[in-house]
């Protein structure tokens, strides 16, 4: 039994990275929940676990919906089933396929084994996050209330109170702008 150190990458942006710690004894399943805490994911979604080449090419599958492993099952349980056994490099990937609507892919590879902790209570846990979860899941209507604010704040179709007059046309003659009595126009 040893310490794994994931470091794991969203498909569509590199650099949104996280180190996933956890223990070869522990499950699929562990790592999964861990997966979708550090990365904001649905508490409820499901997803798949993939053990993969160095090519990142799919081999056997590790399922979150498949409660028991059956003798030559497409999809083994993430329930049921210790990381330790299906890693055979020091070096191993899988790909987290998540199971909703936009099919999102994150690739994992350990990048160390380490000795056996004595204090194994604290893993599996993140020790380094870089850049936001994705938008769909969390960040994007912070960020969007934010546009939202800046929008109204400076919006110069309204009037001092903020409200605009919807379908009153646009008096831009010169008398709303005032004259400038040192303008002279170049002939």
């Amino acid at each position: 039994m040893s310490l794994l150190k994931f470091i794991i990458h969203w498909e569509e942006d590199t650099s949104i990275c996280r180190h996933i710690e956890i223990l070869s004894s522990q499950t699929y399943y562990e790592l999964h929940t861990c997966l979708k805490t550090h990365f904001q994911l649905p508490e409820a979604m499901e997803a798949s676990i993939f053990v993969s080449n160095n090519k990142w090419l799919k081999e056997k599958e590790v399922s979150s919906i498949v409660e028991k492993n059956l003798r030559d099952a497409p999809a083994l349980s993430m329930k049921r089933t210790p990381l330790g056994a299906l890693i055979n490099d020091p070096h191993q990937r899988f790909i987290y396929e998540c199971d909703h609507l936009k099919k999102w892919v994150f690739y994992l590879e350990i990048a160390t084994l380490f000795p056996l902790p004595e204090d194994t209570s604290k893993y599996p846990r993140c020790t380094f996050t870089e850049g936001l979860s994705p938008s769909q899941f969390g960040t994007a209507m912070i960020e969007k209330e934010n546009v939202v604010d800046v929008v109204e704040k400076y919006d110069l179709n309204k009037d001092e109170d903020g409200f605009g007059d919807e379908g009153e046309e646009e008096n831009t003659s010169e008398e709303d702008y005032g004259t400038d009595e040192n303008f002279t126009e170049d002939i």
